[in-house]
């Protein structure tokens, strides 16, 4: 170990007489070792990271259910929180969160954001003390309390400029002040790995903030125990388990039925659970398609950073064929066989440093990219980004592993073979001559084996990309059901200055009016959700005349009805969206103006063939399976059928069912204004956004406009299909890298093949072949070689394609083209690679040659 510091200065020394073989070396890894290092810097801050500070694996989320009757999840009122919180025979403590959507800020700085409303041990029970100021008391967050108070997260508070001051100043919601009272630490988001609402504030101003995406949102009062809006999170007793908790609460159950009202559905059930790190639902989910996905990042990135140190080891395979007479000079001098391992590898260590610090360098660029990416689609969005991507303790270490690891598999075989020297045959080499043609014309040589290694798990890569391309494809260029083109989408949230719902739709029907007046306006109408919006809220509706339901002891067994995407509209939004009204009409101003108008419901023609096979469903009547909490009627009677259309990427073919009801019969604040003007061309149609700007601004300027686009742009923003893309490219990086270096690999071993042989081609030059023998001595061998490791490619790209299954988009794993593609691409690259040095071999003059002798 006291001559490490001296290998290290000759391995510098020599590394540097070398700049060529350093310089593509360090190249070499530093691509793979920055792709490990991005990639695990993502799931570093996505999965690793526990979302919980302090003890975490203690943690559970608390769900209930109505018993015998499966999936009928609900929230907790708060006197079933006290309750839970008070069960010490399982929690050690618990804590209660809702959110609701509230406009921050005044004036031309207001914005839709959402607000965490929690109960006063949110951040105790999470583990974590403000960077700056206090958090709320129990006084605070007393229900009814109304305490002007916020927390601030730390996003919120570097974006209003990080000032010393920030402590005492007021924020306004909705139109009401909040004094700032504390900031929450760098990172913190309490429930996501990924996002942070801007502020966090009390349960007491819940009756001022109640959330208008919760179905007891008629509900103001937190000590109404008909007011299910609370999420409960657990953390268990010290010695307890997931399952032994489990086997206490039936006790606890017996509690919570007792605390309902007289009129509730039957007794609860309650249910722990790992709590999800991306979603905040009413009812237990896991990471999904999000978790697999990293993991299959993280393999794909390995299997890159094995084929970058595949090629680094045919390089020192070379570079230690033509140093085998200064090692058997070494060794003759009395230098041990593990002095001369040690040296190569300090000097594939010196080479991995390198790498990986030009690799941290890459990381981090690449890393900001998809920051960057993450806030522009955000940008519409509620929350603040919270995931860090750039290099913490945990990356740097992992960095060096991956340097560790690179130089144990890139160096210690050709360490190992380049101290098994032959001192007599070595020392008498000389130059030009090689002390091992033999093995180097082989066609399973070790140098040839790595290559095929190389290329086989290239063609993995490969696939693997265009598996994800094909999807990205089809993500991009799915049958929507309607015709976007010529739509302007506005983005309006009456509910951020608290305009009561007459009032609301007052001005909306006038907004519409003035916006149909406008010159080359075809169609205008608001609804409150549009496709592709990122947001979704379904309701479940059954025939009139179907019996009611009843209590299932199978918890698996399906809910009764069909559910479907619940939108409200104004007559004109099938027009304006570019649906087709197949049969029916569309809903009268007076049933989207009055609430007590007859109630009314449109359906696309799916849903209404699963409500009603082989009848009709126009004229038929609905209702819904659970009554609307205002207490208004449960019946509907279908007036019109619109066609299939999608709302997101995901629905199945034709598109997911939508249930149509006018505006007023399930009104909401935040509305989408959907205008269509005469032209369809995208240029005219992004001049006329500030038009439309303009002809709403003089009809009203402080309307609560949040954003407003083309909807062709909108759906480009989706979030699924962002995701789906964004997998698109960092497999095909994956797959470019892994092609580019196989090809530099079998380059380099064709070209180093071709330089060793020069005297073998020469005397057979001399001897009478010809140019197009030799060419075809070299590319015979680099045509088989490719075949075998394309034959391989294909049959493990096939198992690597079953492993993708559950995150492509509507690929199949087996897809032939992306398959056929792959292996066509690698072979060309590969063949091509080979071509090169063949046609140099051909250029080979005999008497040069010969004069190696």
């Amino acid at each position: 170990m006291t001559n490490l510091p001296k290998d290290f200065h000759h391995a510098l020394r020599l590394l540097a007489k070398s700049p060529g073989f350093t310089a593509i070396a360090v190249v070499t890894l530093a691509l793979a070792i920055g792709v490990n290092s991005a990639i695990f810097s993502l799931v570093n801050g996505m999965i690793l990271r526990p979302v919980v500070p302090f003890k975490p694996a203690e943690v559970v989320g608390v769900f209930t259910t109505r018993k015998n009757a499966g999936k009928d999840y609900r929230q907790f009122s708060y006197a079933e929180y006290a309750a839970l919180r008070e069960a010490k025979e399982v929690f050690h403590d618990a804590t209660a969160v809702t959110f609701a959507l509230a406009g921050l800020g005044r004036d031309e700085g207001l914005r839709r954001s959402f607000i965490f409303l929690t109960s006063e041990n949110f951040f105790s029970f999470m583990g974590v003390k403000p960077v700056a100021g206090r958090f709320y008391t129990a006084e605070e967050a007393r229900p009814n309390a109304n305490a002007p108070v916020a927390v601030a997260s730390y996003p919120y508070w570097q974006r209003s400029g990080g000032r010393a001051d920030f402590i005492g100043s007021t924020v306004f919601v909705n139109t009401r002040p909040y004094t700032i009272i504390g900031v929450a630490p760098q990172g913190f988001s309490g429930l996501s790995s990924l996002l942070a609402p801007d502020l966090w504030l009390p349960l007491g101003i819940f009756a001022q903030l109640s959330s208008p995406l919760s179905d007891a949102a008629q509900f103001t009062d937190l000590n109404d125990p008909k007011n299910y809006s609370l999420n409960v999170l657990g953390r268990l007793q010290p010695g307890l388990t997931l399952e032994s908790a489990k086997t206490r609460l039936p006790v606890i159950e017996q509690r919570l039925t007792a605390l309902q009202p007289p009129d509730a559905l039957g007794a609860r059930e309650i249910q722990l659970h790992i709590p999800s790190r991306f979603s905040i639902s009413t009812e237990p989910n896991d990471d999904g398609p999000i978790a697999l996905l990293s993991v299959l990042l993280l393999g794909m990135a390995g299997i890159v950073l094995l084929i970058a140190c595949l090629n680094l080891a045919n390089m020192l395979l070379a570079r230690g064929t033509a140093r085998a007479r200064e090692m058997a000079v070494r060794l003759a001098l009395g230098a041990t066989r593990g002095q001369i391992i040690r040296q190569l590898l300090v000097e594939g260590l010196v080479l991995a440093l390198a790498g990986g610090a030009a690799g941290l360098l890459l990381s981090m660029a690449s890393n900001s990219l998809l920051l960057h990416s993450f806030q522009s689609l955000l940008g519409s969005m509620n929350f603040s980004l919270t995931i860090g991507f750039q290099p913490d303790p945990t990356v740097l270490a992992a960095t060096f592993a991956f340097c560790l690891l690179a130089t144990l598999v890139s160096s210690l075989g050709p360490a190992l073979q380049a101290a098994r020297a032959d001192l007599v045959h070595d020392l008498k080499q000389q130059a030009g001559d090689t002390a091992a043609r033999g093995r180097w014309n082989r066609f399973f040589a070790p140098r040839h084996l790595l290559v095929m290694a190389q290329m086989t798990l290239s063609l993995i890569l490969l696939f693997a990309a265009g598996l994800f391309f094909r999807g990205a494809l089809k993500a991009g260029d799915l049958a929507l059901g309607f015709d976007p083109a010529g739509v302007v989408a506005t983005e309006l949230d009456f509910t951020l200055a608290n305009t009561p719902q007459t009032e609301g739709l007052r001005q909306m029907f006038a907004l519409r009016d003035r916006v149909r007046a406008l010159p080359g306006v075809q169609a205008a109408a608001f609804s409150t959700l549009l496709p592709y919006g990122n947001t979704t809220n379904t309701s479940r509706l059954v025939p009139a005349g179907a019996a009611p339901a009843t209590n299932s002891t199978d918890p698996n067994a399906p809910k009764p009805g069909q559910s479907g995407i619940f939108i409200a509209v104004t007559p004109g939004f099938f027009d304006a969206l570019g649906l087709h009204l197949l049969r029916g009409r569309d809903f009268t101003d007076l049933e989207a103006r009055e609430k007590d108008s007859p109630h009314t419901v449109i359906l696309d023609e799916g849903l209404a063939k699963k409500l009603f096979p082989g009848q009709d469903a126009l004229g038929q009547h609905v209702r819904y399976t659970q009554p609307p909490a205002d207490g208004s009627p449960a019946e509907l009677a279908v007036v019109g059928i619109v066609n299939r259309h999608r709302h997101n990427v995901l629905d199945k073919e034709g598109g997911g069912p939508h249930i149509y009801v006018p505006l007023a019969q399930a009104y909401n604040g935040g509305v989408f204004l959907s205008t269509r003007f005469a032209t369809r061309d995208p240029a005219q149609v992004a001049t006329l956004v500030g038009t439309l700007r303009t002809a709403l601004r003089q009809l009203n300027p402080d309307l609560p406009v949040l954003q407003m686009q083309p909807l062709s742009e909108m759906l480009e923003k989706s979030i699924i299909l962002w995701v789906i893309r964004l997998g698109a490219v960092m497999f095909g990086v994956f797959g470019g890298i892994a092609l580019l270096l196989a090809v530099v690999g079998v380059y380099g071993v064709k070209s180093y093949v071709v330089e060793r042989r020069t005297r073998e081609i020469g005397i057979r030059m001399a001897l009478g072949a010809n140019p197009g023998d030799v060419f075809a001595l070299v590319m015979k061998q680099g045509a088989l070689q490719t075949a075998v490791s394309v034959g391989a490619g294909v049959g493990l790209s096939l198992l690597v394609g079953q492993a993708l299954a559950a995150v492509l988009f509507q690929v199949s794993p087996m897809d032939p083209f992306a398959l056929g593609l792959s292996a066509l691409l690698l072979s060309v690259a590969t063949l091509l690679a080979c071509y090169l040095p063949a046609r140099r071999a051909t250029r080979v003059d005999p008497m040069v040659a010969l004069r190696t002798e």
